[in-house]
């Protein structure tokens, strides 16, 4: 059946447009993007797939394609993990298909990039590890779709740029983030909805990412940004969090013991843990057993000896700015402690005596206070 839309299609289509494959129930979605030439639009009709792929269902190494799910009303184009799958939609050249840590792709040596791709309408849900990961993919766009009950991540790009991830609903990961930006350049993420999961959203090691009107909700923190070793990009700066919602965000932390999340506390708004140049304005943080906001250093908390020396980061917190933001019903509004960070500034949030742990808070002068 696969092979006959894919015939009749390109028969019909202009020789300067591209190729529209359509999938209905019953056909595979790896046949058609194996099948698709680059700048193809895969077109997968309402119903559930399941792919026979072993570890991931579906994987694509080419340039500009686009993967739309033709979701109706109650009925959702289904993404859904077959037994002992760990990834749902895997999007990397091919250099990085099997790599030993999915943070440390060898695209990201290598610069082996691609170029273009979309994906819309899908639900992707159940499996082990994460629902949908870009490595080393430019200009991408990911909107529209329902990305839940995954273990590790829901959305998860890494070393990728000038993407969009827009209205996005993603909730229940086991131990990590619903919605994570890692070593990204010029991302913007807006609308979306991250819940119920370990991190609601998340920007690490990244630059130039923008988070606007997001909502995390009943998670175990809200949203982090933060600067961690031993990756590939070493900063965190530039980076601007506004017009965001994080409320309520106090789930008991469900990361396996060891694990790097483990250590979160329940009850965190917003954590920014050592970045650089941060932008946080007009943001509602609201409804944090422990804490609104924490800007800390690197090393506060952390085992001994991970700020020895040899750490391959700047652990200390600078020119970050929290202006304009609504604090309401948390235990604490505010922990600082930036150690030997420089220039971190507090200008008009509401209230203005902010329930700080005991400090004070720095206050932007100047132009920069908002």
């Amino acid at each position: 059946m696969l092979a006959k839309t894919l015939i009749l299609v390109l028969a019909i289509a202009p020789v300067a447009h591209a190729a529209t494959i359509v999938v209905r129930p019953g056909d595979s979605i790896q046949a058609a993007i194996d099948a698709a030439p680059t700048g193809a639009t895969i077109r997968v009709e309402p119903g559930t797939y399941h792919e026979s792929t072993a570890t991931r269902a579906l994987t694509v190494t080419k340039d500009r394609i686009r993967l739309v799910g033709a979701a109706r009303p109650g009925r959702p184009v289904v993404l859904e993990a077959s037994a002992g799958q760990t990834e749902g939609i895997w999007v990397s050249p091919d250099d990085s298909l099997a790599p030993v840590d999915v943070e440390r792709p060898p695209c990201g040596e290598s610069g082996q990039r691609l170029h273009g791709f979309e994906l819309s309408g899908f639900t992707v849900q159940g499996f082990g590890d994460i629902g949908v990961y870009l490595t080393c993919v430019d200009a991408f766009r990911i909107a529209r779709n329902v990305v839940t009950d995954n273990g590790r991540y829901a959305i998860f790009p890494v070393r990728s740029a000038r993407g969009r991830i827009a209205r996005n609903t993603t909730a229940r990961t086991r131990s990590d983030a619903c919605l994570y930006t890692g070593q990204d350049e010029r991302i913007l993420v807006d609308d979306n909805q991250a819940s119920d999961c370990e991190i609601g959203l998340q920007i690490e090691n990244s630059s130039h990412v923008r988070f606007n009107r997001n909502v995390a909700t009943g998670n175990t923190v809200g949203m982090v940004v933060d600067v961690i070793d031993e990756r590939q990009v070493k900063v965190e700066s530039d980076n601007v969090v506004t017009n965001n919602v994080l409320s309520d965000n106090n789930r008991m932390n469900t990361a396996p013991p060891g694990y790097e999340t483990a250590m979160l506390p329940a009850g965190i708004g917003l954590v920014m843990d050592a970045p650089d140049r941060t932008l946080v304005a007009h943001n509602r943080i609201t409804g944090s057993t422990f804490v609104g906001l924490t800007l800390v250093n690197f090393c506060i908390g952390e085992p001994g000896g991970v700020c020895g020396p040899g750490l391959d980061i700047d652990p200390y917190p600078d020119r970050n700015r929290v202006v304009q933001n609504q604090f309401e019903d948390n235990a604490t509004d505010v922990i600082y402690f930036p150690a030997r960070g420089q220039g971190n500034c507090f200008a008009r949030n509401e209230p203005v005596d902010l329930k700080a742990a005991g400090v004070m808070l720095p206050v932007c002068r100047g132009r920069g206070s908002g």
